[in-house]
């Protein structure tokens, strides 16, 4: 099992690369707290549901679709890569006008047209960035694709600071950051594509067929995923105020540290299952991962649950204080999609996307049910409960349908081995450290 360290050594590049991205994105949202304010803050939240969503659907799986069929070599690279850009274009006309048409109807009338439409082109934006980095994870070329991670938060801090504090542009200040950081990056990464397969629009019937049939339920069930994430926001916008929100918000960002190291690795894993000969020898390898990630989760979560009363306060102000026992109350379940995020980019490599719908469907509903009957008496505590309710009962689905198809045990996947440690040593000896 894992004879060579690849696969730790490319989630922990991944996981390196995170934990910078985090830090500037964390210093850009303590200063859109603070400058916003809660109201403020909330509003600029909300705004960006609508937009989050359409592009989990709009993506239409491509990149995920994308990176099976170059890791399973059934079709030409420049093949799959000429028709990844064809349903950009389409997915990107779609997603804008879509997305102009639901904030414009649902949204507060106080949005001008103008912010409406800046919001709105993040979507194409966004998704060229996605496409694209599906062709590098596909070629597991995790340095490059490390490389285009980190450009977005740096751009994004420094337009920041130049458009909401100096400019005073606020809400539409934030908002133009996140579009222009986002746009650099998808033109970077259009050239570096272009660069190696001269990109040209490839219509295949046969290949479009198989990658939308494929994406689409990848598609499905990110939506669904991104649905149970953001669904509180949408409810608490309708039943709550945007003060709320923004203290909500707050609580989730800092539940959602612990999930960096098991996305890190997700996403290398994702790329290795795609590309591996042998499944089941591989989910052998999963476990292991899992062994070795989940006590730095259970530690990390006992660390945010007590420093939350100081950190929170001190970083975000006395007006944020409330986000505290949002923290508190979501950690449970945060601590349970952990290590469903790893074992569901094993089943995503394989193929399997649609465990997810089968899992998160009923707790996306579940969740949607609890929020009405609980926020308007319990605010974003009452939205974090729900959130916890749902996170758990779908991951314990998903761990029971893994140990099925894998003949793997509890024990198997959580309780640390001899091998465990001498492992982890192996690669820290294998790791380019100068001594």
């Amino acid at each position: 099992m894992l004879k060579n360290y690849s696969l730790v050594k490319d989630g922990i590049s991944v996981f390196g690369t995170q934990i910078l991205t985090l830090v500037i994105g964390f210093v850009s949202g303590v200063l859109l707290a603070r400058w916003l304010g809660p109201a403020g803050r909330g509003a600029f939240t909300a705004l960006l549901v609508y937009p989050t969503i359409m592009i989990s659907l709009l993506s239409m799986g491509t990149r995920q679709a994308t990176v099976y069929y170059l890791g399973k070599k059934k079709y030409s690279e420049p093949e799959v890569v000429g028709v990844t850009l064809l349903l950009l274009i389409f997915s990107s006309i779609i997603g804008v006008l879509t997305s102009v048409a639901i904030i414009s109807y649902t949204q507060n009338s106080d949005y001008s047209l103008i912010l409406i439409l800046l919001t709105s082109f993040t979507i194409p934006a966004n998704l060229m960035i996605n496409y694209f980095t599906g062709v590098l994870i596909g070629k597991k070329r995790i340095n490059k694709f490390n490389k285009f991670m980190y450009l977005v938060p740096i751009i994004n801090l420094v337009l920041i600071i130049f458009l909401v504090f100096f400019i005073k542009l606020y809400i539409v200040g934030a908002v133009l950051a996140t579009l222009i950081s986002n746009i650099v990056l998808a033109l970077y990464a259009l050239l570096s594509i272009n660069r190696e397969y001269s990109l040209k629009i490839c219509y295949r019937p046969e290949l479009i067929k198989k990658m939308i049939s494929l994406g689409s339920i990848y598609a499905l069930s990110l939506f669904i995923l991104n649905l149970n994430y953001r669904v509180d926001v949408i409810i608490l916008e309708h039943l709550s105020n945007v003060t709320e929100i923004g203290q909500y918000t707050i609580g989730v960002g800092f539940a959602e540290l612990l999930w960096q190291l098991p996305t890190a690795f997700g996403l290398v894993i994702f790329s290795y299952s795609a590309n591996a000969k042998n499944s089941d020898k591989f989910s052998q390898d999963i476990a292991k991962m899992i062994r070795i990630v989940f006590p730095f989760i259970l530690i990390g979560s006992i660390f945010l649950y007590f420093s939350s009363e100081y950190i929170i306060p001190f970083l975000y102000g006395e007006e944020y204080t409330p986000s505290i026992k949002v923290l508190k109350i979501l950690l449970p379940g945060i601590v349970m999609m952990s290590f469903f995020k790893i074992i569901n980019m094993d089943l995503a490599g394989r193929g399997k996307p649609g465990v997810t719908i089968t899992a998160f469907l009923p707790a996306v509903l579940i969740n949607i049910v609890l929020n009405i009957i609980l926020v308007p008496d319990f605010g974003g505590c009452g939205a974090a409960f729900a959130s916890t309710i749902s996170y758990t009962l779908a991951s314990v689905f998903i761990l029971y349908y893994y140990m099925k198809i894998t003949q793997l045990s509890l024990s198997d996947i959580f309780i640390c081995k001899k091998s465990d440690i001498n492992f982890m040593l192996g690669l820290f000896h294998a790791l380019p450290i100068k001594r």
